[in-house]
């Protein structure tokens, strides 16, 4: 059990306004690295500039020279990310040449199963967000390849458990409309759900963003948080990522679908918009706001687009 206090919150705005903050989870850090015997002696009893908060996470992610140390609690979903994370750990361990953290210790601050504050211990990924890399346009399109490549490694795995449940079209029509999809097409969802083809099962990501994918000298070195990894349709990689990373691009979707050896099929553009929306379910499950759709109204005139259809072959079609 922590010698420290349970971490307290006023509120989930509290919560979020100290997910960097290094003096207050210092503690807690420096107890989960002295368990492991993972404490630099030189560290003294203060954070110092060894520790180092990781940026835009729902949970406190902190760098501690070469090893990265996430606690998983308060926020609404942190049993299913910690699960979920673990088993990705275990999974793409299976896979020496899938270029992610490595698990290197687990365990929980305290035995009250309401608030455990599990822990994960990994490797450093090396290099930069591709976010803050300033990728020139043909770097762009070399690690688009390279992250398709790693991609098509991630879904070959074969993990023990089956596929998650879907969400029922009630909820990712709901979800719909907590989005910026204008009325006239969230009106649409359940008919276009409804005519999905047959799901095509694979172990994803699941949250490909520019935060998440690493490079370094215009190549990726890595990709990180695995917290949203699920099994389900491969195509539900494809939304995120699309809008997350590559801005809508669709020069870098085709770099990233043949370097992947994506299966080809007629109905790509359908399968992608259908799994964009159950990912906008999930986001709405997981976290108190998202909003997968918001980046994309800002790019396409939503308005001027009678149909979803018509705005998957906008999005997809390549």
């Amino acid at each position: 059990m922590s010698a420290a206090g349970t971490p307290a919150f006023t509120s989930i705005q509290d919560h979020v306004s100290r997910l960097g903050d290094t003096d207050f989870w210092w503690p807690y850090v420096a107890e989960i690295l002295d368990r492991h015997g993972l404490r630099d002696p030189a560290s003294g009893p203060g954070p110092g500039r060894k520790l180092t908060a990781g940026t835009n996470g729902t949970y406190p992610t902190f760098l501690y020279g070469d090893l990265v140390v996430k606690l998983f609690g308060y926020s609404r979903a942190w049993r299913e990310s910690h699960t979920a994370e673990r088993a990705a750990q275990t999974l793409i361990a299976t896979d020496p040449e899938i270029a992610a953290p490595r698990l290197l210790g687990e365990g929980r601050l305290y035995e009250d199963d309401s608030a455990p504050w599990p822990y994960l211990i990994t490797t450093r990924m090396p290099g930069i967000p591709w976010r803050e890399a300033e990728l020139s346009r043909a770097q762009q399109i070399v690690v688009a390849a390279d992250l398709g490549r790693q991609v098509h490694r991630v879904h070959a795995l074969r993990p023990s458990a089956g596929s998650a449940p879907n969400p029922t079209r009630e909820a990712v029509t709901a979800a719909a409309e907590q989005s910026s999809l204008p009325p006239h097409l969230t009106a649409q969802v359940d008919t276009y759900l409804a005519q999905l083809g047959p799901y095509d099962p694979a172990f994803v990501h699941g949250d490909l963003t520019a935060q998440h994918v690493f490079v370094e000298n215009g190549r990726l070195t890595g990709i990180i948080d695995w917290g949203d990894a699920t099994v389900t349709d491969r195509h539900y990689e494809i939304g995120q990522l699309h809008r997350a990373l590559f801005n809508c691009d669709k020069t870098l979707l085709r770099a990233f679908l043949e370097a992947a050896e994506w299966p080809a099929s007629g109905d790509f553009p359908r399968q992608c918009l259908g799994l964009a929306l159950h990912r906008q379910a999930a986001g709405i499950a997981q976290h108190h706001s998202f909003d997968l759709f918001e980046p994309i109204a800002a790019l396409f005139p939503l308005q001027d687009l009678a149909t979803l259809d018509a705005l998957a072959a906008e999005l997809f079609a390549v």
